[in-house]
């Protein structure tokens, strides 16, 4: 899980240019950084992201595998009766038949 950013209290205020320069370091290039701001426009996607970098750290990589096994499938999201949800791969035939 990221940890918050922590600046101690007789620490200059952080500049806005050099957390973007942090931020393209990390990256590594400018493309990707351009690719998280754009989908970072997404509705929902940054709460979602908040939620799953909240999960404990085995439930997290147990989901990383399972994407990982399933690249590039489509998914999907099912809910069960008794409110859970279900991450499945998606049946691109059954998609297709249904649109």
């Amino acid at each position: 899980m990221s940890q918050p950013l922590l600046r101690l209290a007789d620490e200059a205020p952080l500049d806005a240019l050099d957390i973007v320069r942090d931020i393209l370091r990390d990256i590594d290039s400018l493309p990707r950084l351009m690719e998280v701001h754009y989908l970072m426009q997404e509705p929902g996607l940054v709460d979602l992201m908040r939620v799953l970098g909240a999960l404990p750290d085995g439930d997290r990589h147990r989901l990383n595998a399972y994407l990982a096994r399933h690249r590039p499938a489509r998914l999907r999201v099912r809910e069960l009766p008794t409110g859970g949800i279900v991450l499945e791969v998606a049946d691109e035939i059954r998609l297709d038949e249904s649109a």
